[in-house]
Formats: structure tokens, C-alpha cells, sequence
């Protein structure tokens, strides 16, 4: 959590740990801020956040009212039944084939996983800005027809050509990609999972952020989600990782999103 982290240091924590954050704001960050519906398509709202726990407080509250507005969403909801239906046919043909048990809830998470992964890359937020973009948009972001995002990628792939003779860009087709940093990413995965559970049926849940940190300080979060009796991290931003990793910290603390 770039911004955030950075600024606040060991209030990030407190701020964690404190459940009601968000009954306990100050002056500094207005209610109706803190609890309108998210943001339209095309409408950006900036907020002045204080270098205190106020801000903190605000930031998770906001992430975890897009996971609330997701679950209502019908271009989200839509989106997940797709993704469900492409990715649950093929992992039960794969389990009956290699004869082992087939467990539809966790293979419901496996699928939100799977497509977030593909389709998320981490960035880091603009220096002193926290930027914060709905599931909504981001899924959105993923649909850019690829004829727009070659007009504008191409002076790179010219560039590419120029640099590395064996780099035809004719046969290189750009994908479809959703930037954003560990908040974005992490909220991404839980407006999935919540989604699944809406429209699907799935017994996924209850649903958490997890944060860790080292140093007295929690400058990280992912998704942390129930789903077959055990509780699986999901952390998109390292490339490596699958279902259920996650990386060391020192302090670990843990946030409900309360549907």
C-alpha cells in the first residue's frame, strides 16, 4: 500500500486493528465520503486524506465498500457467471479424467483466482497520490478492444522493432489488462469471490483483507477468503505465487468485509 504505508507507518496497524475504523473518524475525512456508493463509469473523485489514522480508516472503508456495491453490480456479476462457466467445465472434465475428488466451492474460488491473475498486474500509485478503482472498472479495463491499445502502444512497439530485430509487432497482440497496486488487487479478488457466492451459490466466505508488515509497520494486503473448511490467502501481486500463497511478515492483522 504505497501512499499509506509510506506516510503512516506504525498508525497502519493501529488502524487495523481497530474494527470500528469506521465509526472513529475525525474531522478530517467527512462521513458522506466514506459511505457513498462507488464511483460512477467515467466519474473521479479526489479525496484530501491526513497523514493519520483518519486516512487509513478511510482507505479500508472504501475498499471494502466497493466489494459491497460489486456484489450488486450487474456488469460484475455478469462477468463472474462467464468466468465460472468457461473455468468450473473444464476443471471437472480434468478431475473425472485424472480420477480424483472434484470440490465445486473451491473450484468456484480457483476460478476467481485464475482469472485475476491472468488479467491483474501491479503498479504502484503515483508518488503522495492513493488511488483506489472499483472491481467494476477494472473488469471494464480488461475489454479495451485490442485495435485501441495497439494505436496506443504502437511508438513502443516500434521502438521494441527497432531495438530487437527479431521482434516482429504484427503478430503481437496486446492483452487485455487491469493495473493496479496491492489495494486494487486485493479488492479485485474479493468482489470476485463475493460475486461467485452471489450469483453462483458458492458457500464461499466470510471474506477478509489480510495486511502484513515488518517493522511495526503493515504495508501490505492481499485477499484472505474461506471456501472448504480452510482459509485460502490470495496474493495477486507476485507472479509466482498460487492459491493460497502469501509472503512472510512479522505482524500479520485481518479485516472483515461485512456484506
Amino acid at each position: 500500500m504505497s501512499h499509506l504505508a509510506a506516510c503512516r507507518q506504525r498508525g497502519y496497524a493501529h488502524a487495523v486493528r481497530a474494527r470500528g475504523y469506521a465509526h472513529e473518524l475525525g474531522r478530517s475525512v467527512s462521513r458522506s465520503a466514506l459511505y457513498a456508493p462507488s464511483p460512477k463509469d467515467g466519474e473521479v473523485r479526489r479525496t484530501a486524506l491526513p497523514d493519520t489514522f483518519d486516512g487509513i480508516r478511510f482507505e479500508i472503508g472504501r475498499m471494502c465498500q466497493y466489494v459491497k456495491d460489486a456484489r450488486k453490480d450487474s456488469v460484475m456479476l455478469e462477468h463472474c457467471r462467464q468466468v465460472c462457466a468457461e473455468y468450473l467445465a473444464a476443471a471437472e472434465e480434468r478431475a473425472e479424467r485424472e480420477r480424483r475428488p472434484f470440490d465445486r466451492n473451491v473450484a468456484f474460488l480457483q476460478a476467481a483466482e485464475a482469472w485475476c491473475r491472468e488479467n491483474y498486474v501491479y503498479v504502484n500509485d503515483p508518488p503522495n497520490i492513493e488511488v483506489i478503482q472499483t472491481p467494476r472498472r477494472m473488469v471494464k479495463w480488461t475489454r479495451v478492444p485490442p485495435e485501441v491499445i495497439r494505436h496506443i502502444t504502437d511508438p513502443l512497439l516500434s521502438a521494441m522493432e527497432d531495438a530487437a530485430p527479431g521482434f516482429d509487432a504484427r503478430r503481437y497482440t496486446p492483452p487485455g489488462i487491469c493495473p493496479g497496486d496491492c489495494d486494487e488487487g486485493s479488492c479485485l479478488m474479493v468482489s470476485h469471490c463475493v460475486c461467485i457466492a452471489a450469483c453462483m451459490g458458492a458457500d464461499i466466505g466470510p471474506f477478509r483483507f489480510r495486511f502484513g508488515g515488518n517493522d511495526g509497520t503493515l504495508h501490505h494486503v492481499w485477499a484472505y477468503v474461506r471456501c472448504g473448511g480452510k482459509w485460502w490467502d490470495c496474493d495477486l501481486t507476485e507472479p509466482g505465487y498460487r492459491l493460497g500463497d502469501h509472503s512472510g511478515f512479522e505482524a500479520y492483522e485481518e479485516v472483515e468485509v461485512e456484506l
